[in-house]
């Protein structure tokens, strides 16, 4: 039987509030380290074909003050090789650690005498380097990170959600002919998952999904529900061609309109019954509940890094879930550390609707941990992942792997 895990509760936050106040931690260096991970396939979106996933890593190298035990933190960010979702790229994030983020936390560690907590001292980081949320959430799992290692405690245990098990959701670019995604469809069904989002793109969207409702009313076995995501490749102009899709009971319509383009999600949400959800546009709470209330959507997509890191995206959950919001975690084809997180994201209960939490394995060639415990449940023949328990916010990422996929490495000093 699937696990049911507890729900978001004003604890939680609290509980997140309090890592790293039990004791201190001696920050002796950091590390950046860039790794390019190979495809298994290129992922084509309306903005463009990603072959590989380039990733900047933070490492954060401490020691315990009492007995001198080394203990690392390790932090994923989720910016891409290029601008094309955000405008925060791995070159950018390589910067804004290295030149404004890194060194703020010496500072504040050696005026401290330690780590800085990833709540509160941290946090007046985030002003150091402003519109940079994917860096400075790369940075806060890294210090949450050596906190929970530090004291013994997995990210799934503070929230919960430890034995948990999700049922994720796959995600498919976008395809160069109906039987080519179809054939992709048919093989995510197959493998157990119950939910498809498929990028769409102007112009084909109409043959995009009428083609999914016909495969779906013949297709034996598991049928998968589904959703689009547009990227923001549409315009006002393009509002006829979205409302057109609205009979075809999709689960939602992510990111139709360019992020600042808010009339027109308002304009369409109230033309369709189809839920619209927001990704890009969502760069923390308050736009979040701003969203919701205006009526420009009314199901969220939770994105950590987007967010602004793992306190903000436990803001948007909690309030989201005390309000009846429909919630989900987004994807940015992680790696296994950044997916363990997300997962365990997923794994809270409340109105969740499937994430982008497909195992790495479906859509990495090679990979920086081992692979997610899964399996397909007995009855249902839904796919269901295990949350992580390793300590600390994911496993320490294999030495092997890093030495083989790494491209560059810098290490900083940054002695408390």
């Amino acid at each position: 039987m699937e696990a049911t895990p507890a729900a978001v509760t004003p604890p939680l936050l609290q509980a997140w509030n309090a890592v790293g106040t039990g004791g201190a931690l001696l920050v002796e260096g950091a590390e950046l380290v860039r790794v390019d991970l190979p495809f298994v396939a290129p992922v084509g979106t309306a903005v463009g074909t990603h072959r590989s996933r380039p990733l900047v890593l933070v490492h954060l190298r401490c020691r315990r003050p009492d007995g001198g035990e080394a203990v690392d933190g390790w932090g994923e960010c989720a910016a891409l090789g290029d601008t094309t979702y955000d405008a925060e790229d791995v070159d950018g994030v390589w910067s804004t650690l290295e030149r404004v983020l890194l060194p703020g936390l010496a500072a504040g560690a050696r005026s401290i005498g330690g780590l800085l907590p990833p709540v509160g001292s941290l946090e007046s980081l985030a002003g150091l380097a402003p519109g940079h949320p994917l860096a400075y959430a790369a940075l806060e799992t890294a210090v949450a990170d050596a906190h929970l290692r530090a004291a013994g405690t997995s990210f799934a245990g503070l929230l919960g959600v430890a034995g948990s098990e999700v049922a994720p959701g796959a995600v498919l670019g976008t395809a160069d002919s109906p039987a080519e995604l179809l054939d992709a469809v048919a093989r995510c069904a197959d493998a157990g998952f119950v939910r498809v989002k498929v990028k769409i793109v102007p112009g084909s969207e109409l043959a995009t999904v009428s083609a999914l409702a016909g495969w779906a009313d013949s297709a034996p076995g598991n049928v998968p529900r589904f959703q689009v995501d547009a990227n923001g490749a549409y315009g006002s102009e393009d509002l006829d061609r979205l409302v057109a899709l609205d009979p075809y009971g999709l689960l939602c319509i992510e990111q139709p309109f360019a992020r600042h383009d808010l009339a027109s999600h308002r304009e369409l949400a109230a033309r369709i019954r189809t839920p619209v959800c927001l990704d890009e546009s969502l760069d923390g709470p308050a736009a979040v509940r701003a969203a919701v209330v205006s009526g420009t959507c009314s199901v969220v997509c939770v994105k950590p890094a987007r967010l602004g890191g793992i306190g903000a995206a436990l803001d948007v959950v909690a309030w989201c879930s005390a309000g009846g919001i429909p919630w989900w975690v987004g994807g940015m084809f992680e790696s296994g550390l950044g997916r363990r997180v997300t997962t365990a994201l997923g794994a809270l209960a409340g109105p969740v609707l499937p994430g982008d939490l497909a195992p790495t394995e479906s859509y990495l060639a090679a990979d920086l941990v081992g692979p997610e415990r899964s399996h397909v449940v007995p009855g249902s023949g839904h796919l269901v992942v295990a949350v992580s328990g390793d300590p600390g916010m994911a496993p320490v990422p294999d030495a092997a792997a890093l030495a083989t996929h790494r491209v560059h490495r810098l290490e900083l000093g940054l002695d408390s």
